[in-house]
């Protein structure tokens, strides 16, 4: 029961904090977002926070065994940014294990900043849907 409790406590806590900080330029902006393959939820959620200089992602997904919960990190170090115009940047980055990703932020709704990026390996990181939603809770 209490591992329930903390995964439950756990998912709210990702999905929740949505909002952006500074509207100006963005940074301190915190989305729960989803992992998608082939236009399809691929059964990890997580939440971004977007610093300026890079794109932090906590992922966390369904373990095989049991009800684990596993977290992932990637830290996207920013190579390239385009302010398209106030509260929108294109972006690029590298993480630690080599991956590229691009795309862009639209944070001129504060508290529903809207997110695409795409990996070099066609992962698109987006805003966290009801599917995603539904798909970590355990019954």
């Amino acid at each position: 029961m209490m591992k329930k409790v903390i995964i439950i406590s756990l998912l709210l806590a990702v999905a929740l904090p949505c909002y952006s900080r500074d509207i100006n330029s963005g940074y301190g902006t915190l989305i729960a977002v989803e992992f998608r393959t082939n236009n399809k939820f691929n059964h990890a959620v997580g939440k971004l926070e977007y610093t300026g200089q890079s794109i932090d992602i906590v992922g966390f997904s369904k373990g095989i065994i049991r009800d684990e919960i596993i977290p992932t990190v990637q830290v996207y170090i920013i190579s390239e940014k385009k302010i398209v115009q106030q509260g929108i940047h294109h972006l690029k980055g590298l993480n630690q294990y080599g991956v590229v990703a691009s795309g862009t932020i639209n944070f001129k709704d504060e508290k529903k900043p809207l997110i695409t990026i795409i990996t070099d390996g066609g992962t698109v990181i987006t805003n966290l849907s009801s599917e995603g939603l539904n798909s970590m809770s355990l019954t």
